[in-house]
């Protein structure tokens, strides 16, 4: 028998408030601005710029890794949460991959468009679509007003054992309130914390 989801746990969305070159990573093959979001409910996406600075070969990788942060304006309160491959061979020929479609896509959105191997050139980036869903973290409601639960995100490139690209973004967890526009009853608002249901019961 399948249990019935609790009601305090409310859906979650990302939000992405960063986008840009890693902090701590100077001098790269692959060089990107600080991104420009363009933020919605469920179709985000991110323009800038990117440079390459010399021809890349195929056979590149890139990795990810993940930090959970208890408040995402403080990045002392991350703690690791995961690394995982992302592409484990760039631009391998006839690559009909799920790999491919992630770098695809980008070269779709690029001006002038790019293309495999990569060429070192200077590139406008035009609303690459990004993803928004959180599949990671259920949080209580009555969190919501007092804590800004988020990730960082970072994706480090390599060519040949050498780093070529370091890109980082910043994720902050939204909450998302449903209402049952059929609901015949009036609704009343659940208070978010636990004071707010104290002071409720007392009145």
């Amino acid at each position: 028998v399948l249990s019935k989801p609790q009601s305090n746990l409310a859906p979650t969305n990302l939000l992405a408030t960063r986008i840009g070159p890693c902090h701590d990573v100077t001098s790269t093959v692959v060089t990107v601005s600080e991104m420009s979001l363009s933020t919605r409910l469920h179709d985000s996406s991110l323009s800038g710029e990117m440079n390459v600075s010399r021809d890349i070969d195929n056979g590149w990788t890139v990795k990810a890794l993940m930090q959970k942060c208890q408040d995402i304006r403080n990045l002392d309160t991350c703690d690791y949460f995961k690394s995982f491959p992302v592409v484990r061979n760039g631009c391998k020929e006839d690559d009909e991959s799920d790999e491919a479609d992630l770098y695809s896509m980008l070269f779709h959105r690029s001006q002038p468009s790019m293309s495999c191997p990569i060429k070192a050139g200077s590139y406008n980036i035009v609303n690459y679509p990004i993803f928004n869903e959180d599949n990671y973290l259920a949080v209580s409601e009555a969190k919501i007003s007092t804590s800004v639960f988020g990730y960082t995100f970072r994706l480090e490139g390599f060519s040949r054992n050498i780093k070529i690209f370091c890109i980082e973004a910043y994720l902050q967890l939204l909450y998302i309130r449903e209402h049952n526009w059929n609901q015949d009853e009036a609704v009343t608002s659940e208070p978010s914390s636990e004071e707010d249901k104290r002071a409720s019961d007392e009145k």
